[in-house]
């Protein structure tokens, strides 16, 4: 006969499992993302997706995104001080940002 075990004892599993820890790290480095460029390149910016070695940001004109290009191995590095492992940034142009209103 098994005994109930308590959560304590199976919440690490679960969490290490499907892989939770890393998936909140994403959004933690996403979240950063106006603090680590600042605010001037956040307002025609957005990180949107995060797999833990590529950043997915969004960018609303051609014009930043060549300017981002050329500051990329400076955020990696940025990045990289806060412990996060990032190994590329992917930007791509939209017409619109998708980042909240509020935020």
């Amino acid at each position: 006969m098994k005994y109930p075990r308590h959560i304590s004892k199976i919440l690490p599993g679960v969490v290490k499992d499907l892989d939770i820890e890393k998936k909140i790290r994403n959004w933690q480095l996403i979240e950063k993302w106006p603090a680590i460029v600042g605010k001037q390149i956040a307002a025609h910016s957005y990180a949107y997706a995060c797999d833990g070695k590529t950043l997915w940001v969004e960018v609303d004109d051609p014009l930043w995104q060549s300017q981002l290009f050329l500051l990329k191995g400076q955020i990696i590095k940025k990045i990289e001080r806060l412990k996060f492992n990032i190994q590329d940034i992917n930007f791509r142009i939209v017409r619109k940002l998708h980042k909240k209103e509020n935020g």
